[in-house]
């Protein structure tokens, strides 16, 4: 247990076979109830976690809500189990649908990784730890709406847009005592993945790049972020984000020139990634999933600002530049 702030404190989550290592709980006490931040993979050993976390703590169960900042299932793992406990649950519109619509979720990341070219390596949906430590059952829950507030410990938490991660993203912002709390948006040592969620959801990395403009804005003294060491100066680590996703989309580009056509799979397999294995061919499955995602973001902003286009053959993608 580690307290960040007066009311606050942190918990950390394991996360099994997963590099990420840990999430961050975060917990704030109130008199008449309390909150906690997002609860980690389904599995027995984060169930019994987080009982002892409860009970640590003196936490309520009827007297606590959960706030989920988006869908990914180390951030809602437990949900369900945590909600017929007699938490009320919290959750954007777009993150609710996703979680209680699995199978559309599902089929929809494989579509997008046949689409990328990841035919060839015999992709598996059952092998996505997502898919693996997913909740269980449908969600009740309350819809986090962006603007809202939520009055907690003497907090007043406006729930804020965070998209980009993912399509609905929210974060929370205490206004007064300049705190946030922005789930995966802004990490200190790692940099969050941002992939390619389908054509209707737009330039995800745009729109990510747009919300961390926004965030750079604002005044903050602490940032609660999910994963790894909590960091002290936000427009910081914004400036070397925002340079790394430049280099990105350079290396895109520089991939991009070597054939006419190029699938999302040639492309990433021409881009550094940060993984022990000779080549991308010896990628675990679950990271050439999370690679030609997040290669796949940057071509389709390169396409929203007109230096690339596509054709399609054969149920997958071919980039070529046009500039």
């Amino acid at each position: 247990m580690q307290g960040v702030y007066q009311n606050i404190f942190m918990e950390a989550l394991p996360l099994p076979n997963n590099p990420l290592k840990s999430l961050n709980l975060f917990i704030i006490k109130g008199d008449k109830r309390s909150m906690i931040i997002d609860c980690g993979f389904n599995t027995e050993e984060t169930r019994e976690i987080m009982l002892n976390i409860f009970e640590k703590h003196g936490l309520d169960f009827e007297n606590t809500i959960l706030y989920l900042t988006h869908r990914h299932s180390d951030h809602v793992g437990l949900a369900t189990f945590l909600r017929d406990k007699g938490l009320e649950v919290y959750i954007s519109r777009v993150e609710g649908n996703a979680v209680n619509d699995p199978n559309h979720t599902w089929d929809a990341t494989f579509k997008n990784a046949m689409l990328q070219g990841l035919g060839e390596d015999n992709f598996k949906i059952e092998e996505h730890p997502g898919y693996k430590y997913a909740l269980e059952g449908m969600l009740d829950y309350t819809e986090a709406g962006i603007g809202d507030t939520l009055s907690i410990g003497g907090y007043d938490f406006e729930i804020i847009d965070l998209s980009g991660h993912t399509p609905g993203m929210t974060g929370l912002y205490e206004r007064k005592h300049q705190l946030l709390f922005c789930g995966d948006h802004i990490l200190k040592k790692i940099t969050p993945n941002i992939t390619f969620w389908g054509f209707e959801w737009g330039d995800s990395l745009g729109t990510y790049l747009k919300n961390l403009d926004k965030v750079y804005e604002m005044e903050i003294a602490h940032l609660f972020s999910s994963h790894r060491e909590l960091l002290a100066n936000h427009r910081e680590r914004i400036d070397e984000l925002k340079q790394h996703h430049a280099k990105r989309l350079a290396e895109v580009k520089k991939a991009l020139s070597l054939k006419e056509y190029s699938s999302v799979r040639d492309v990433t397999k021409h881009m550094h990634w940060d993984i022990r294995s000779r080549s991308f061919d010896e990628f675990p499955q679950s990271q050439k999933s999370f690679a030609t995602g997040e290669a796949h973001a940057h071509i389709e902003h390169l396409r929203h600002k007109g230096e690339v286009d596509f054709i399609q053959k054969d149920e997958k993608l071919y980039y070529f530049l046009t500039v």
